[in-house]
């Protein structure tokens, strides 16, 4: 079995058929917690995205999971968009979720890609790369987003963008922000907006800081709570909104927008 038919495997069976938020991206924590997160998600993924969401755009969502950011392609009035899934289970489901969208299983780091090259607008990647394990198999995802993009098109993605060496654990590589930058700019891809999406609501994963480290220890182990997490969400949500909107840069995942230069 590949490394690719693992990871297949290993979302299907987390994800299931009805694909609930909290299992795309964060284990263990509450639906009421995390649905705060989403919240200042939705919040930075609207600032990028309404600057290139226009009427007769074609979008890709990759990794579209149960849709939420397909969902927000079209709040913003996106006509066109297609979403994308490693597995089956997604793309069944997503395909039952929304109407006028076209949805596709592909393993958008894979040397064959069944959409064509240039014929999208805009692209977003959210909470997908840090899950892609293999170093090669990262890249050349990268490359596949330059290529489907239109020239002049934009690429908007999530990543942790570390600042030290890269951390590895099971299902998830977060990388140094130099090696992320070099294979962007060897894609011919150029950043022009990088801004954090949270402080004190996510795994401080970038930052050396013990009290962080025990403070978020203490908030996640709270946050299995659905009532503790709501609460707790609902009290560090204005908070986030502060320092996001302040700081150039934060301790855990970040997002960033980038531009396909015109050859």
């Amino acid at each position: 079995m590949t490394v690719v038919d693992e990871e297949r495997r290993y979302w299907e069976n987390r994800l299931g058929p009805d694909i609930p938020l909290h299992a795309v991206g964060y284990l263990g924590l509450s639906n009421a917690f995390v649905s705060w997160l989403y919240r200042l998600r939705t919040r930075r993924f609207l600032g990028m995205a309404r600057k290139v969401a226009l009427a007769n755009s074609r979008v890709l969502d990759i990794g579209s999971g149960g849709g939420f950011f397909v969902d927000l392609w079209q709040r913003l009035g996106v006509a066109r968009v297609t979403a994308s899934d490693i597995t089956q289970t997604s793309v069944n489901a997503l395909r039952r979720r929304f109407t006028g969208i076209e949805a596709v299983q592909m393993d958008f780091g894979s040397d064959s890609i069944p959409l064509r090259p240039e014929s999208f607008d805009a692209i977003s990647v959210i909470d997908v790369f840090h899950h892609i394990v293999d170093d090669e198999h990262y890249e050349r995802a990268i490359r596949n987003c330059a290529m489907l993009l239109k020239p002049g098109g934009t690429l908007i993605f999530t990543e942790n963008f570390l600042h030290g060496p890269a951390f590895r654990a099971p299902h998830m590589t977060s990388r140094p922000l130099d090696q992320i930058e070099k294979i962007l700019h060897d894609s011919g891809l150029e950043p022009i907006e990088r801004r954090p999406i949270f402080v004190l609501m996510n795994n401080p994963v970038d930052s050396t800081s013990r009290i962080h480290a025990l403070f978020w220890k203490v908030v996640s182990a709270a946050s299995e709570n659905p009532v503790a997490g709501y609460i707790i969400g609902m009290l560090l949500y204005p908070i986030e909104v502060v320092l996001t909107s302040i700081l150039p840069e934060g301790p855990s995942t970040e997002m960033m927008a980038c531009r396909k230069v015109p050859a």
